[in-house]
């Protein structure tokens, strides 16, 4: 079975200096960027929901699971 669009993504970090997230939860993940030099994730969402980074650059665990052709991304 092939990996089926959205993704669910689940993020517990920081937006920004002094912007942190209390777990955050998207049903609408189209798309995920690394970007490494900069130690950003770039979460793109279905519809209006628009683009949204996050610092990574604190978070200790990554969990990537495909259950049935759905993805689901955890970051903490």
């Amino acid at each position: 079975m092939a990996n089926a669009a959205p993704a669910t993504f689940t993020v517990t970090g920081s937006t920004g200096p002094g912007q942190a997230v209390t777990t955050q939860k998207f049903t609408d993940v189209v798309d995920v960027e690394v970007d490494f030099l900069r130690n950003v994730l770039k979460i793109t969402r279905a519809g209006a929901g628009g683009i949204i980074y996050y610092d990574y650059s604190a978070l200790g665990t990554v969990t990537w699971t495909i259950t049935a052709g759905v993805s689901t991304l955890t970051f903490s």
